[in-house]
């Protein structure tokens, strides 16, 4: 592998009940009808995804993580994230992600705390996030399975940035395009699916009890206030060169955006996880374009990135030394 090459990696195509094509007419990626996000980065046993370039072509994310480890120079033992570009054209099911607490009764090594950056926004879309009542008016709800009426609703627009602690009710609305980070313990508590049938035409499971086991395990104003929604954000650069804006930091993962209009050179740190949201460019002389997924590797110490494009990253340090 060259010292400044970049590993691209294909999609994996996740079928959804409220997936449709417009994975295939934003991305122009060839996948199935009913897909309803695809996987950039993965490395779960059960789908990874896989390189497609240099001497890695044909190894898997998890291959590459635990035979070269200098690629990542990672804290974490498993692969910490996946990544995801979702493009529901029906409401998302309500839906909780376990603590770190309940996910380690369960057996898993961590919880799921989830992020999204709005890629695009159809007018008067929206997502679900926590309950227009308080704590106990909620868990009254739910252990009711009454949902009529309790689930808060907030609008979107393109290029929020939404952060969605483990154990807070919230669902992706259609007419979304997002940019989904999400902790890698891949289990989903399931609240409400307005009675949607799955493909043998049975109504999709619900798992009341994780969710309202996680909800307890978490802040009652995760669910009752948007104190959390927004977290604030870090200009890190804004020149005649690029933009670089830090949604957030903490202790799960940074995301960051890069906007580059020209060239610039930048010092990095740690490994990044990188999707390019817009436009056409190179990155140290590897051409790149829009829907692109690559990892720039650890040991990869300083990018030169030249064109007019956006890259989505996420990574476990801040992308800048």
């Amino acid at each position: 592998m060259s010292k400044n090459e970049v590993l691209f990696f294909g999609i994996i195509p996740r079928h959804a009940v409220w997936g449709g094509k417009e994975i295939t007419s934003y991305f122009g990626y060839d996948v199935p009808d009913k897909t309803g996000q695809v996987w950039a980065f993965s490395a779960e046993d059960s789908a990874s995804t896989v390189c497609q370039n240099g001497e890695n072509a044909g190894k898997t994310l998890l291959e590459l993580w635990n035979s070269k480890p200098e690629l990542f120079q990672s804290l974490y033992k498993k692969f910490p994230y996946i990544i995801s570009l979702v493009a529901p054209v029906e409401n998302l099911s309500i839906q909780v992600h376990p603590t770190a607490n309940v996910a380690q009764e369960y057996g898993y090594e961590a919880g799921k705390n989830e992020a999204w950056v709005i890629l695009e926004a159809a007018p008067n879309s929206s997502l679900v996030y926590g309950s227009k009542g308080n704590f106990e008016d909620l868990m009254s709800h739910l252990k009711n399975a009454d949902f009529v009426n309790i689930f808060r609703t907030v609008a979107t627009k393109k290029g929020e940035f939404f952060y969605i602690p483990a154990g807070t009710v919230h669902a992706l609305g259609k007419g979304n395009i997002a940019y989904e980070i999400q902790q890698s313990t891949d289990v989903t508590y399931r609240i409400y699916d307005y009675e949607r049938l799955d493909d043998n035409n049975e109504l999709r499971e619900l798992q009341l009890p994780g969710a309202m086991e996680s909800i307890k395990d978490t802040k009652p104003e995760f669910n009752t206030t948007l104190d959390y929604v927004h977290p604030k954000q870090n200009v890190i650069q804004s020149d005649e060169n690029a933009d670089i804006l830090e949604y957030m930091t903490n202790e799960s993962f940074t995301i960051s955006r890069i906007q580059v209009h020209g060239s610039m050179t930048l010092k990095k740190q740690g490994y990044w996880l990188t999707t390019v949201s817009e436009g056409t460019g190179r990155v140290n002389e590897q051409a790149v374009r829009f829907g692109d997924n690559f990892l720039v590797p650890a040991n990869l110490e300083e990018i030169t990135l030249t064109g007019s494009f956006s890259l989505m990253i996420t990574s476990e340090k801040r992308i800048t030394k």
